[in-house]
């Protein structure tokens, strides 16, 4: 939230997103889809919401100038709408599914004596357009589909109407370029690097923090979170060798609330001063400074007389802040060649496979030059140089950023 001087609701405000920041001074606003909500403080008015916008790591500006280098201007087998809707207002077509046909579809906006809002594309099904979302896929009657994003109920028409769309094969512009990033980003994320990008909230419980011992006495606080992930086995410990619990998340900036749970009721609350942290592989180490709750600790690792130090499943409920501290230089590059290949592939779908090169003459002739590899085309040796630089920069990436790999030789 920010909160501007008297006198500036008059005028305009500008932000710096990246100086948007935590109470440990991490920038939070690095990728997704954001929005502002403006509400007057006095007198209290109404509030006035944008329509949703993205923020990447990368622009599609510079994914353009700096690595496709004017070849995004090029035709493209990429499928996309002629013209955005004018008719059905607050609503536009995001992406369209490559194996729609190209041409003249219908996309159909109802709204029932209740209010309830749908929308039907190209004689499908009709998707109700729930108010907590703003993307929704509109399937055809064949395999094909729509990604439709929505700006708000108060901006759809007052009435039912229909818009006759021309979808047709035509450049990638900035929006499909945005989209490559994203994916990239995403890949890089979740598969290649399996690094959040950017602070991320994951907690066992939901939206209920899990509290420390240090909290007297403890209250049930709301956590604004962004996954829920399951709980965590307590482990016996060998001897010799402090407690610890190694998260499956690397670069874990903080720890925000621990808890031990049997069969779902809190017996073990641990003192924040406790939690010694290694951010980079999210290892937790417990070290025991007070005596009463370490000997409630040491009761729980040594077990009961009968069965001694057993397994406890689900035991360790947490809420934690995982991601980079910041994207450096090379996590972009990683995505912008990600990107870059992609859109290169797009593009190189638009050309006849073989052809080097094609020059005109006035007098009408034309000159057509082959590569030995049928399945080539004008973009394969830019794809392949991309390529290349990426397989060597992921494994600098993973050893810089999950330590060195275990390697055994027999």
């Amino acid at each position: 939230m920010v909160t501007l001087p008297a006198g500036a609701a008059s005028g305009r405000a500008r932000f710096d997103l990246s100086r948007l920041t935590d109470g440990d001074g991490l920038s939070l606003v690095r990728r997704g889809r954001y929005l502002v909500r403006a509400t007057p403080l006095a007198p209290v008015g109404p509030t006035a919401e944008s329509p949703d916008f993205p923020v990447r790591l990368l622009t599609a500006t510079r994914l353009e100038s700096d690595y496709l280098h004017g070849l995004g201007r090029l035709p493209a087998d990429f499928l996309q709408p002629r013209h955005a809707l004018r008719a059905i207002t607050g609503v536009d077509i995001i992406e369209v599914e490559q194996g729609t046909a190209p041409g003249f579809h219908v996309l159909a906006f109802d709204r029932d004596a209740s209010g309830q809002c749908s929308l039907r594309w190209a004689g499908g099904p009709a998707i109700t357009i729930d108010p907590r979302h703003r993307r929704f896929v509109l399937p055809d009657v064949r395999d094909g589909w729509i990604d439709v994003g929505v700006d708000g109920l108060e901006q759809l028409p007052p009435a039912s109407v229909q818009e006759a769309v021309l979808i047709e094969r035509g450049r990638i512009g900035a929006d499909a370029l945005g989209r490559f990033v994203d994916r990239a980003s995403d890949w890089l994320e979740a598969t290649a690097l399996q690094v959040y990008l950017e602070p991320t909230i994951l907690s066992t419980d939901g939206d209920s923090l899990p509290p420390l011992e240090s909290e007297s006495p403890p209250t049930a606080l709301r956590l604004d979170h962004d996954f829920q992930v399951p709980p965590l086995a307590l482990y016996p410990q060998t001897a010799g060798k402090w407690t610890g619990i190694r998260l499956p998340y690397a670069h874990v900036t903080k720890v925000l609330g621990l808890t031990g749970q049997l069969a779902g009721a809190p017996v073990l609350r641990l003192p924040r001063s406790w939690i010694q942290l290694q951010e980079k592989i999210g290892f937790v180490q417990l070290v025991p400074s007070r005596e009463p709750a370490a000997a409630q600790l040491l009761g729980f690792l040594a077990g009961d007389p009968l069965h001694g130090a057993i397994e406890l499943p689900g035991f360790w409920h947490f809420a934690i802040r995982a991601g980079l501290r910041e994207v450096p230089g090379d996590v972009i590059e990683a995505i912008a060649k990600k990107a870059a290949l992609d859109a290169l592939t797009a593009i190189g779908q638009a050309y006849k496979p073989g052809i080097a090169s094609e020059s005109f003459s006035k007098d009408l002739s034309v000159s057509t030059s082959y590569v030995r590899n049928a399945q080539a085309n004008l973009l394969s040796a830019t794809r392949a140089e991309y390529k290349a630089d990426l397989d060597a920069l992921l494994p600098r990436l993973r050893n810089r950023y999950l330590g060195l790999s275990n390697v055994a030789i027999v």
